[in-house]
């Protein structure tokens, strides 16, 4: 190749290594760092079943909880519930405020589970194959400024409902992770099998007011003698 030559192909060369850098300067100024949203869930579909596995919140694993919002975080249940567990929240370190909660109960006199729960403005409906049942979910857009969402599973008049807020404080996608713990949780919530962590089914944890007719009130055992 003739030195002319070789002398334009290298200025070309140095020039177009020279816009690459700049780009890539570019890119790592404040303001202009590429964000990568989480897309998929870090929650398995599946519970686990081994006797190792702790469950503080009644038919929700622990190691779901981790999973979303890391080893530091306390889980605790309202000690006021109808039964134990029913109702459950997640408090992480780097907020004074609670990150996570779940309830599960029934649906009767036209209660609406969705009453208290934090609603996002993105609305979809979710169903799982071969179950009997509706899904709601109520989840911020990704990268809003208020990152929060619920949804509202229900099998029949079984309910379960979740709620994530300061969603970026969490692994994963807020609306696959709720759908995937909801999944978990299909066993018990709709199949009549035990709940982890209560033992009971949703129908043997019923209260005699929670039926669509509700019972009468259970009569006192001991009566005071006269």
């Amino acid at each position: 190749m003739p030195f002319a030559s070789q002398r334009r192909a290298l200025a070309s060369l140095v020039a177009l290594m020279s816009c690459c850098l700049a780009l890539a300067a570019c890119s790592l100024l404040p303001g202009n760092q590429p964000t990568t949203l989480p897309t998929a869930a870090v929650v398995p579909t599946t519970a686990p079943t081994g006797e190792d596995e702790k469950y503080t919140c009644a038919g929700i694993p622990d190691s779901s909880l981790h999973a979303m919002f890391g080893p530091n975080i306390t889980i605790d249940t309202y000690p006021s519930s109808p039964i134990r567990a029913s109702e459950c929240r997640v408090e992480h370190p780097d907020r004074e405020s609670i990150v996570f909660s779940s309830e599960f109960w029934y649906v009767y006199d036209d209660s609406d589970p969705w009453y208290f729960l934090a609603s996002g403005r993105e609305e979809s409906t979710f169903t799982f194959d071969g179950i009997d049942g509706q899904g709601e979910a109520r989840t911020s857009s990704p990268g809003a400024e208020y990152d929060y969402g619920s949804t509202v599973f229900t099998c029949g008049d079984h309910y379960l409902a979740l709620t994530i807020n300061h969603g970026s404080l969490m692994a994963g996608d807020m609306r696959e992770n709720l759908i995937a713990l909801t999944q978990s949780a299909l066993p018990w919530l709709c199949q009549d099998q035990p709940i982890p962590g209560l033992d009971k089914t949703m129908e043997q944890a019923r209260p005699y007011y929670a039926y669509p007719t509700p019972l009468p009130s259970p009569t006192p055992t001991n009566t005071p003698n006269n």
